[in-house]
């Protein structure tokens, strides 16, 4: 028997394919793409490619860090991991609000059969790992920056390593809130809670992984930024972690069209940068990770492990 997923049908491709049209001219409509062009003149075509291999690197990390979570489930595989990671990513950039968070559980449910509750508590810990980690890795940059004293140091270091409260966290949640809940409502924060790390080897190894996806992230970010910008280091480092983070906070535009430019421009203001260089930088960088959301969604249908047809005995 033949089976195919909706996420690997014909029309699956045709979204993607308008996606992508409708992002070309939206940009003509908002800022024309001979003004954004003119502006790649030290840019080349070998920077795009190392830019967007680099962007799916990281990409493959955090497939690598679903398949690692889950590793003691066997139907979890890295491949699969992949597909769920661009398809994933494609829905969280095109839709407004973060609607396209609930594509994780729904996927997850569909490709390796795991619960929508469980999943979406695993959701939830991966995205509190995500912004723990993009803000301290922002305030790294600003402390540096400032030349803090050895109590701000202090201070940051408390908060980097402040996600292994997590696991007492769950267990108070677990021995007193759960038991004041409703039967029904226990049970379903039980499911949810299910998602979460048991144990320190769980949360550091997931911890390690977000923290070296997020840095490589960021660091080819402010590359980017620093090429379209004269821009230090440090003002191209917090802009890149202001447009991250405004895409991770609930409110943004749909594929992030103006919410991102904002949020570069903000985070390398902070650190004293020009801010009409910064917005012209910010909108190529944005354009660079349209491209390569776009060029993932593309691609993920034909990722799994038997490709875009299943067979099925």
């Amino acid at each position: 028997m033949t089976t195919q997923s909706p996420s690997r049908s014909p029309l699956y491709l045709c979204i993607s394919l308008l996606a992508v049209v409708a992002y070309v001219l939206l940009i003509e409509w908002v800022w024309g793409w001979q003004a954004i062009i003119s502006q790649w003149s030290n840019w080349s075509v070998l920077s795009t490619l190392i830019a967007l291999v680099l962007m799916f690197f990281t990409y493959a990390l955090r497939a690598y860090r679903i398949r690692d979570y889950f590793r003691q489930y066997p139907k979890v595989n890295f491949s699969e991991s992949c597909r769920i990671t661009l398809m994933h990513n494609l829905a969280n950039n095109l839709l407004p609000m973060r609607t396209g968070e609930a594509s994780f559980p729904l996927m997850m449910r569909s490709s390796f059969d795991l619960s929508l509750s469980m999943t979406t508590g695993t959701l939830v810990f991966f995205r509190t790992l995500d912004l723990q980690v993009l803000i301290a890795l922002g305030s790294l940059a600003w402390v540096y920056q400032l030349q803090s004293s050895l109590l701000w140091w202090l201070a940051w270091i408390a908060f980097a390593i402040s996600p292994i409260l997590l696991l007492p966290c769950r267990v108070f949640i677990e021995t007193y809130l759960i038991k004041a809940l409703p039967i029904k409502i226990a049970e379903l924060a039980k499911k949810i809670l299910s998602g979460t790390p048991e144990n320190y080897t769980a949360l550091l190894r997931t911890l390690l992984i977000t923290w070296l996806n997020w840095s490589i992230k960021i660091i080819v970010f402010a590359w980017i930024l620093i090429s379209f910008a004269d821009l230090e280091l440090v003002q191209a480092i917090t802009g890149a972690m202001g447009g991250e983070l405004s895409s991770v906070l609930p409110l943004h535009a749909p594929a992030g069209i103006g919410t991102y430019e904002a949020g570069v421009v903000a985070g390398a203001a902070l650190t004293g940068s020009n801010i009409d260089s910064s917005v012209a930088a910010a909108i190529n960088l944005h354009i660079l990770i349209i491209l390569g959301t776009l060029l993932g969604g593309l691609i993920a249908p034909f990722i799994g492990p038997r490709g875009i047809v299943e067979q099925e005995e």
